[in-house]
């Protein structure tokens, strides 16, 4: 079910907070991660005859999100939990101007938002100067 695997972020109120589970034996785990600002929430459960207990629960506070996509490759969605140093920002953009793909967001603590620095983010299809859109 598509709303089982996106909810509201408790951060920055996007909608669509990527969903994350895995399992193995008799313990799961569910990541919640703001792709645009970074929140976090993360759950641990271990389960003994259809019953489950958390073992595990944290929420952090997002300082803003990036997704590098290297030429030709795939990547996943990435949070800072602690703000970013300007080397590590300075290195996604680099990598951003060189052919790959993504983007990074920063929090605005003031504004209480966050800000795209570079990139596209959530952006599917490049169009290219010709105009025709490719995948």
């Amino acid at each position: 079910m598509l709303n089982d695997m996106h909810e509201t972020c408790e951060q920055c109120r996007f909608a669509y907070a990527r969903i994350d589970t895995e399992c193995w034996g008799e313990t799961s785990s569910r990541r919640v991660m703001c792709p645009i600002c970074g929140w976090t929430k993360y759950e641990e459960q271990v389960w003994n005859f259809a019953l489950a207990t958390t073992v595990k629960r944290s929420v952090m506070q997002g300082y803003g999100a990036y997704r590098l996509i290297p030429p030709g490759g795939f990547s996943g969605y990435n949070a800072f939990h602690v703000p970013p140093s300007g080397e590590v920002v300075t290195h996604i953009r680099q990598l951003l101007d060189s052919g790959w793909k993504g983007y990074l967001t920063l929090w605005d603590e003031e504004k209480g938002k966050a800000r795209l620095l570079a990139g596209h983010p959530l952006q599917k299809f490049e169009i290219p100067a010709d105009g025709d859109p490719s995948p």
